[in-house]
């Protein structure tokens, strides 16, 4: 078999399920970046989460079909129980961050809560973070739902297994592999669990027949060895390179917390063109909070400002006086007053911050979208590097040593790449 035959054989889970996994790494490392498909992103990401351990073509179509959910491949995931059904478990669905995925959705990291409820007969769960907004699932099929009205839920009552605990360390449990940070589930009828940490929710269903004569010992919760090369993603589907645009910035954000102008209310005064379809089409977050800095638009956006300036909003910098962020009308630069000088030269004047709103903007939300994987990195992830790596692809010059807002910046970015979860 050649080379190029190894996307077509990672597509179908039957023959990896029948191939040594050594042997397809080692093939997988000489592979071209750009070749690959699902079955590539599946097979790297199952190695990425659970590691590189031998395990058994059973197990293993676990492991692939928890990591071909996670990437939102069901169909795939279908084709691994087919060709497996002695699989331990499964994935019945998850709202998860896949490893060496920066989305900024889901966020759990910090204080965060799973609670299972019932309304009008409906188990519902409900996932409460620092990070993200309150969100409601089918407990059954895992689409978000709106929340339910008052006084029309109640809790649900958890089921207490007959026999031993999916994943109990305990030696009469069986010897399964599972994601290091899985603890504490909540029982849920037919063999069902919820699984939640800060990297998402996963909601997942044992297999009682194959668990019969499953050898037992108690699960292994060891951090897994990850795989040489890592995860794989096919080019373009994971890019946050491309433009800002109103889809995004709500993914991230919220909706209810950007802020879009209409053209027709856009000043006169704002005559450069691509800040004026920034404003109208993608928008500016509402507020933004990281550590103990934090930004909120001005109460009369774009209302004029020093030095012929525009307002946009103000830095909340903590431990020293608010920084006051304005945009020039006809070249789009974004500029900074900070009276006190603690970050910057001081003064009444404003001093240069970043190139454009867009950049300012793709900072607020670079911290946002990096922020799991710096507080809570997978094992081989490394999540500051790659953060500052991004960071510098949106305006190096803004943070190059001596830049006017480089102090500015690096404040703002040790809310992740310094600074715990709770702001120290």
């Amino acid at each position: 078999m050649t080379d190029p035959d190894l996307p077509t054989l990672l597509d179908d889970p039957a023959r990896v399920l029948r191939h040594d996994r050594a042997e397809l790494r080692a093939r997988l490392a000489a592979l071209p970046e750009e070749r690959g498909g699902v079955g590539r992103e599946v097979f790297t990401q199952a190695e990425a989460v659970f590691g590189s351990a031998p395990a058994t073509p059973a197990e293993f179509a676990s492991w692939l079909h928890f990591a071909a959910t996670v990437l939102g491949h069901r169909e795939y995931a279908e084709h691994v129980a087919a060709a497996e059904p002695g699989l331990p478990w499964r994935t019945v669905w998850a709202w998860w961050r896949p490893v060496g995925a920066h989305e900024a959705a889901p966020n759990l990291s910090g204080d965060r809560s799973a609670e299972v409820y019932e309304a009008d007969g409906t188990p519902l769960l409900k996932v409460r973070a620092l990070w993200c907004e309150d969100t409601w699932f089918d407990l059954a099929t895992g689409a978000p739902r709106p929340a339910p009205a008052e006084d029309t839920t109640e809790p649900y009552e958890e089921a207490e297994p007959d026999g031993p605990w999916l994943f109990d360390g305990d030696d009469d449990s069986w010897a399964l592999r599972h994601p290091d940070a899985w603890e504490e589930p909540i029982p849920l009828d037919g063999g069902r669990y919820v699984f939640h940490d800060a990297r998402g929710v996963a909601v997942v269903e044992q297999n009682d027949t194959a668990l019969a004569d499953w050898p037992t010992g108690g699960a292994d919760s060891s951090r897994p060895t990850p795989a040489d090369g890592g995860p794989w993603f096919r080019p373009g589907t994971r890019n946050a390179d491309g433009p800002l645009t109103a889809a995004r910035l709500d993914g991230v954000f919220g909706p209810s917390w950007v802020v879009r102008v209409p053209p027709a209310d856009l000043p006169d005064a704002l005559t450069h063109a691509p800040t004026r379809t920034l404003l109208a089409e993608a928008g500016l977050p509402r507020h933004w909070a990281a550590g103990v800095t934090s930004f909120a638009l001005a109460d009369e956006l774009l209302a004029p400002g020093p030095e012929g300036l525009l307002r946009v909003g103000e830095f909340d910098l903590g431990y020293c006086d608010p920084g006051e962020v304005f945009v020039h009308p006809a070249t789009g630069a974004v500029g900074l007053r900070q009276p006190d000088g603690s970050h910057g030269p001081g003064g009444d004047a404003v001093f240069p911050l970043v190139r454009d709103l867009d950049c300012f903007v793709r900072f607020l939300e670079g911290v946002r979208r990096h922020m799991g994987v710096c507080w809570d990195p997978y094992p081989g992830e490394e999540g500051v590097k790659d953060f500052l790596r991004a960071m510098a692809e949106v305006d190096a010059g803004a943070l190059a040593d001596g830049a006017p807002g480089a102090e500015v910046w690096e404040h703002l970015f040790a809310s992740i790449t310094e600074l715990g979860v709770d702001g120290y």
